[in-house]
């Protein structure tokens, strides 16, 4: 019987695999991929999931290789390395650097997670292609000016631009440690309300009704900065808040109710210039179905009650507090 082909992102998670360990870190192996650090983390843990073995251990220094991860890479090593070299060999026959121009408009809070690691790549590849990345506040900007593409939540409907979906983000409130400490885990977002009544939320109405005095604010880093201090509950982006709730700075509080945001790639429909078209394709590659910014509800549960297991005493949140901004 013939045996299957192993799938794309299998080989992607072996690849990962054997970076970190050559690096030492799995944030330098994603970053060396061109995709993020929850990518490359959510790729080497589905690996895991399907082989039913544990691969790395975290130490305070470094990664280290669990002796099963160990046989898989000293097995795969070859293989893989093999198969690298017939690849670069046929594209350093085949390949040509771009030159011109390429213009890229994205949100603010997506250039610094998103595509920041997709561009750092790309121009690597490309190091004759002048790159301008224009970062803007609005979540769906529009293609303007020189712009050739455009990372927007929600397509653009214009008939003369093509959009095609990314991946999904997800909009959650969260909470420090201290605050939870302090007030407890509100029961709903109308017990949130009231327990934040007289302080300032970021949204003046529910269901019609006034909520109160309001402090708004498009930025997504103001955002992130009240809720680690513990002043506030907040309703975040999982693209800026995902590193801080996985290191347990925040608290995921999935209960309240969890809304999503579709992140898509625009461009101009139509004859297609070649810088453009690469750059489509090379980001697709890197960033289509990711779901490194949507943690599954079981996923989100899981950091929750963890998070609740360190939760500190009411007579120490105050100094949780104090240190919960500190880089």
């Amino acid at each position: 019987m013939a045996t299957m082909p192993t799938p794309m992102r299998e080989l992607r998670a072996l690849a990962t695999l054997l970076k970190a360990d050559e690096l030492g870190s799995l944030t330098n192996a994603a970053a060396d991929q061109g995709i993020t650090p929850q990518a490359a983390s959510k790729t080497l843990a589905q690996l895991e999931r399907q082989l039913g073995v544990k691969l790395l251990e975290r130490t305070t220094r470094r990664l280290a290789l669990t002796p099963e991860g160990q046989v898989l890479v000293d097995a795969s090593r070859p293989a893989l390395e093999a198969m690298n070299a017939a690849l670069d060999a046929v594209r350093k026959a085949s390949f040509k650097p771009l030159t011109g121009h390429l213009s890229i408009a994205a949100p603010r809070m997506v250039v610094s997670t998103v595509l920041a690691p997709v561009v750092d790549a790309f121009s690597a590849l490309h190091p004759k292609l002048n790159l301008h990345v224009r970062s803007v506040d609005q979540a769906t900007p529009a293609l303007q000016g020189e712009d050739e593409v455009c990372f927007s939540f929600g397509p653009m409907l214009e008939q003369a631009v093509s959009s095609t979906f990314l991946m999904e983000a997800l909009l959650l409130y969260c909470a420090s440690p201290g605050y939870l400490a302090k007030h407890g885990v509100p029961r709903s977002v109308e017990a949130l309300d009231a327990r934040q009544a007289g302080m300032p939320v970021l949204e003046a109405r529910t269901g019609g009704k006034d909520r109160g005095p309001m402090l708004s604010t498009n930025d997504d880093q103001l955002e992130l900065q009240i809720a680690r201090s513990g002043r506030l509950a907040m309703q975040l982006i999982s693209l800026t808040a995902m590193p801080y709730i996985e290191d347990g700075t925040l608290v995921p509080l999935p209960s309240l109710g969890v809304d999503s945001a579709h992140l898509f790639l625009c461009h101009y429909s139509g004859e297609v210039l070649p810088q453009v078209g690469a750059f489509v394709e090379f980001a697709l590659d890197r960033l289509q179905g990711s779901q490194a910014f949507a943690p599954s509800e079981t996923r989100l549960a899981a950091l929750e009650r963890a998070a609740m297991r360190r939760r500190p005493s009411p007579k120490s949140f105050r100094r949780l507090e104090a240190t919960s901004l500190a880089p």
